[in-house]
This record gives C-alpha cells, structure tokens and sequence, in this order.
C-alpha cells in the first residue's frame, strides 16, 4: 500500500503568507492580496508585497514584513459585504 502522507514543516512563527493569500495588518486596515512573498536584498526576514484597493477605489501597494500582518480567509461571507451603492446623477 502507498504512503500518502506528507510532512509539514512549521516555520517557527506559524504559516507563512505566499502569493495568492489574502492578509491584513494585524494593527487593522483592508484586506490584501500578496503578490510576492519572500526576502529582500536590504532587510532580512520574509517579506510580504500587497495589493489592495483603497475608500476610493484606487489600487494601492506596499511591502510588509510578515510579522506585521496576519492571514485571513480567502472568502467572505456574504453577511460581511458592505455595498455602496453609485451616486446618482441629476
């Protein structure tokens, strides 16, 4: 019978973001999307590049380390979605 098992090695901090995980600062903020997720050539540790659109809508990115911010879910439910609704126009 085949082993289908596999062993996970836990980073020492708990899971590291990747590319594709939505995360948010743990002081609070939006949700984001990591776009890179690795180590810079100025500072030492795993560094996380997010993407998120602001109040306005406009895209925004900015690098994190990844001790700043924590994992979320990729989903939201459906009970948690603010709509706003256009302006109308006269």
């Amino acid at each position: 019978m085949l082993d289908t098992t596999e062993e996970v090695a836990e980073s020492p901090h708990g899971a590291e973001a990747g590319i594709g995980d939505v995360v948010t600062l743990k002081s609070g903020g939006p949700r984001m999307t990591v776009m890179y997720a690795g180590p810079v050539g100025f500072a030492s540790g795993h560094w996380l590049i997010c993407q998120w659109f602001d109040e306005h809508g406009e895209l925004r990115q900015d690098m994190f380390a990844q001790d700043m911010v924590k994992m979320e879910p990729r989903l939201i439910s459906a009970g948690s979605v603010k709509m706003r609704m256009p302006l109308r126009r006269v």
